[in-house]
Order: C-alpha cells, then structure tokens, then sequence
C-alpha cells in the first residue's frame, strides 16, 4: 500500500492518482510519483528533486550510530524552527519507490510519536554500507529522462543541474533542500524504511486520528 497520511482529517492524499500508478509498470510508476510530486510541490527546484530521489534510492544519508546525538538534533529543530512551520497539516510522504517514507518530526512536539520510537526507526531504517556512487549516478541520469515528461518542471533546472553533477563528479552525492523549497513548504522531518515505519509509527499515526 501506498500511503500518505495526514493527520488532520485523516486525509489519504492522492488515492486515486496512486491506484492508476500501481497499474503501470515500474518506469511508468516512478515517473506518475514524479508527476504526483511535482503537482504537489510545485516550486521545487531540482535539487528537491534531486533530494527526494536520492532519499528514495538510499534513505538516510549514513549510519546513525549516535541516537543521543540524534536526539538533540531534533530537539534542536523543534525548539529553533519558526512557531509558523508547526501550524501546516501534518504529513507521512512516501518516496516514489515507497521505500522510505518522510516523517514529521511535528508528531514528535504534539506527542503523537515518542521522541525514542522515531529515533529508534531512524536506526533501524540506516544504510550500515557506502552509496554506490557509479550506481546512483546511472539511476539520476534514468530520472532525469522521465523528468522530461513531467509537468510543472522543476524550478531553476540548468543551474541546479550543473551543480549536481558537478557534486556528484567530485564523488560526493548529499544535497540541500532549496531555498525557495523551505522558504515555502517549512517542512521538518526525518526519513524512516516503510516496513519500519509501518511496524513502529503508523500505528501511532492512525490512533491520533481515530482519537480526532
């Protein structure tokens, strides 16, 4: 199942959109979420993009080995943010691949998920091995080609991606939200595997809602 929960309401965004994704083949799908991305979040630029596939293909950037530390920068994160960004819908956002799933670190401060148990499916959903760089490069250059057929297109896209493959040619591949993407969505969250985030968060997701 595909999924995206938001709390208020209990909405399940995109329902139907997503059922027509399920039908189509594997190409065919990541290139609907693009589009389904993109309709969603249209002042993303490429590097959001950019970002949202990567997170899709590898998850969390690298091994958590430190949950204090963890910990802490999330609690840094609730208490520094904007009052503003806590008053969006709260929000569980699949990747395209369904993978990964972006958690909002909000159920954190409104108590829905205890600080311990979204730590503790960040460390199990860690990668404990090197991104294949050669790999991830090939699948970017695929993604780039279904980007072609997507509409909105990504916001500032020969800049962006000059800059990408210039990261990516230095052998490095993490990368920023945008500006104009932070500026306008102010999203906070932490990325969790699905069977993880399925096992240990969405129970406690859907009984705040039955609770509503």
């Amino acid at each position: 199942m595909l999924f995206c929960a938001g709390a208020a309401g209990a909405q399940m965004l995109w329902q139907g959109q997503v059922e027509q994704c399920r039908n189509s083949n594997q190409i065919e799908q990541y290139q609907c979420r693009l589009q389904m991305y993109m309709q969603q979040y249209p002042q993303s630029q490429l590097r959001d993009v950019y970002k949202l596939c990567f997170q899709d293909y590898w998850g969390l950037e690298h091994l958590l080995a430190d949950s204090m530390g963890a910990v802490r920068y999330i609690e840094y994160e609730l208490e520094h943010s904007d009052s503003s960004d806590w008053q969006r819908p709260l929000f569980c956002y699949p990747l395209p691949l369904n993978n990964y799933v972006r958690v909002d670190i909000n159920y954190v401060r409104q108590g829905i998920i205890p600080m311990g148990t979204l730590v503790s499916a960040m460390l199990q959903s860690a990668q404990d091995e090197t991104c294949d760089i050669g790999l991830w490069r090939q699948r970017w250059t695929s993604i780039l080609q279904l980007l072609k057929q997507v509409d909105p297109q990504p916001q500032n896209y020969d800049e962006d991606l000059a800059e990408i493959t210039a990261l990516l040619e230095s052998g490095r591949y993490a990368s920023h939200h945008s500006r104009l993407f932070n500026a306008t969505y102010r999203q906070h969250y932490r990325i969790v595997r699905r069977d993880v985030f399925e096992r240990l968060l969405l129970p406690l997701v859907e009984k705040s809602i039955n609770q509503q």
